[in-house]
């Protein structure tokens, strides 16, 4: 079999210029963030929320009382209650606050939880400054998240010593059903309602309290619910990249739809021939493939210049061997020495140890969502290393090795199956291209697309394994058993163009024995796919709880 021979994708120079150092950077200390265009793509639904392995939890779903709230359903630990006089209670599966001391001063219900981590609650009825406490130590030391009803507002608030301040006032109206969050690490403490990032603050105070729970005033009106502590995560960045909402990394949802193969798509995609072409199924590996080093700050400091568009070029560390990829593409991808960024590059030429070419370049955050507009090299628009299967993963002896891939998977088609519908090849003010076909999570496709494209394939498309097919009667080796049940549990995201391939990508450290027989399996694997057609931004990997259970948060860059 012939190796796929993936054709250039050609990229002319953005009108725009896309900043994106600038994008990398976090909101400034009590500033509250506008909305970001892709909020609803990150928002976790309440199905997939249901999944993810808290490390305490509590949906107070138990026999009403009025005098105590019990234990945590897990993590065993009990309430504990400040001040001692109050008494907090159960009813109809909510926790309320059953009796005050008298004063309006605030009510505490709190467990041993964790310095750096997330917390999160329910507020399923309103009460005047009610919501959730974390880095607490006492009533005069503690921080809250708390409603102002009557304001309109959530109010960021902090006290020490007893004298309270508000570090971040949130301009939303409290609403019944909010989902109150606040994520620490270090000094920084970050809010989200509904699961939007809100804003943050830099600020030391109380930074290794460790109790976390719920906050409630006289008014005694406010209910909670679903109140969950995860610890620190423990991904890290540089193996499994991407927050767990992205669509790299969560799992396809249990009411994902599925075409059969009279879908136009589906068709195009599992064909084998189209208008006299033979369409064969590969995974890149020693060419054509991505290769990421790894830099360090003893490595030379050198200058990568798009040649396409100059606001694109960087200058940041580059081993001086880092590999540039077999093949016309060229790839060479760096991740820095934070541990917090990754270059990418494309159509690479290396000039000296300090001075490289690429027919494109960007910075891509390893802490971000991994998609575009403009945030990565694949014609797609987005990361070019979501979707690649590693090569720790792929490693029995890897450390961090579990014989599973637990990610969507890229996959790059022929331009005879790729689909245009209208526009011509550009990019609007918000770095979109103005050729059409593509569909979210892409946000372009590629240059020259209105006279190469052919087919109903569109760039951006969603496929995947149908849970109706047995993967254990297919015959298939250990290695394309993994990546079938990958493609089952995950899916795969049409991102690039080829020739007369459909290609999967592994990352060119990958043992050869591993390669080889996922390329036996392959043909039968491509077979068994299947366009999902509930996938958007709105259900992100199809609606439904998850099929598996969310990825753990990623760790602190260190």
């Amino acid at each position: 079999m012939p190796l796929s021979q993936k054709t250039e994708h050609s990229r002319q120079k953005a009108p725009v210029s896309m900043l994106l150092a600038l994008l990398s950077l976090g909101p400034a200390c009590g500033e509250a963030l506008p909305g970001e265009p892709f909020e609803e793509s990150l928002r976790l639904s309440p199905g997939v929320a249901a999944l993810a392995d808290s490390n305490l939890y509590d949906s107070f779903t138990r026999a009403n009382s009025a005098t105590t709230l019990g234990s945590l359903e897990t993590g065993g630990q009990s309430w504990s209650y400040t001040p001692s006089t109050a008494t907090w209670g159960v009813t109809s599966g909510k926790a309320y606050l059953a009796t005050d001391d008298g004063t309006w001063n605030d009510h505490y219900a709190t467990v041993q939880g964790s310095a750096n981590g997330r917390v999160l609650v329910t507020l399923s009825t309103l009460g005047q400054y009610s919501g959730l406490t974390f880095r607490f130590t006492d009533r005069n030391n503690c921080w809250k998240l708390a409603t102002d009803t009557s304001a309109g507002k959530y109010f960021l608030t902090k006290f020490v010593g007893g004298t309270q301040t508000f570090p971040l006032q949130i301009a939303q109206a409290p609403a019944a059903g909010d989902v109150l969050e606040v994520r620490t690490s270090g000094t920084r403490i970050d809010v989200y309602i509904n699961g939007v990032l809100k804003g943050g603050v830099n600020d030391a105070s109380h930074q290794t309290a460790a109790r976390a729970g719920l906050l409630g005033s006289q008014d005694n009106l406010a209910r909670y619910d679903e109140f969950k502590v995860y610890t620190s995560g423990t991904r890290d960045a540089t193996l499994q990249p991407f927050v767990s909402s992205s669509v790299w990394n969560l799992p396809i949802g249990t009411g994902a739809t599925y075409a059969d193969t009279t879908d136009a798509a589906t068709k195009d995609f599992i064909a084998t021939h189209i208008n006299g072409l033979a369409i064969t199924t590969w995974a890149n590996w020693d060419v054509y493939s991505h290769p990421i080093s790894f830099a360090s700050t003893t490595d030379p400091w050198a200058t990568v210049t798009d040649t396409n568009d100059s606001s694109r070029s960087g200058s940041y560390y580059v081993p001086a061997a880092a590999p540039i990829a077999s093949g016309s593409d060229k790839h060479m991808h760096v991740i820095q020495p934070s541990r917090a960024f990754i270059n990418e590059a494309w159509s690479v030429t290396r000039q000296s140890s300090t001075a490289y070419r690429a027919g494109r370049h960007h910075r891509i955050d390893l802490f971000g969502a991994g998609i575009g507009p403009q945030n990565g090299v694949r014609a797609y628009g987005g990361s070019a290393i979501g979707g690649l299967i590693r090569g720790w993963e792929t490693t029995p002896t890897h450390p961090q090795y579990t014989g599973k891939i637990q990610h969507a998977l890229a996959v790059a088609v022929d331009r005879v199956q790729l689909y245009y519908c209208c526009g011509t090849s550009g990019y609007d003010a918000n770095g979109y291209g103005t050729a059409k076909g593509y569909v979210w999570p892409a946000t372009e496709q590629d240059w020259g697309s209105e006279t190469t494209y052919k087919g109903h394939v569109a760039m951006g498309a969603y496929f995947a394994i149908p849970p109706s097919v047995d993967l254990s009667t297919l015959g298939l080796t250990a290695e394309g058993r993994m990546v079938a049940q990958a493609l089952q549990d995950f899916g795969a995201y049409v991102t690039d163009a080829t020739g007369g391939t459909v290609a999967f990508y592994v990352e060119p450290t990958a043992p050869s024995s591993f390669v080889s027989n996922l390329r036996r399996d392959l043909p039968l694997i491509r077979s068994k796919m299947r366009r999902v057609t509930n996938n958007s931004a709105s259900a992100p990997n199809g609606p439904g709880t998850r099929r598996v259970p969310l990825l753990p948060d990623l760790a602190p860059a260190p």
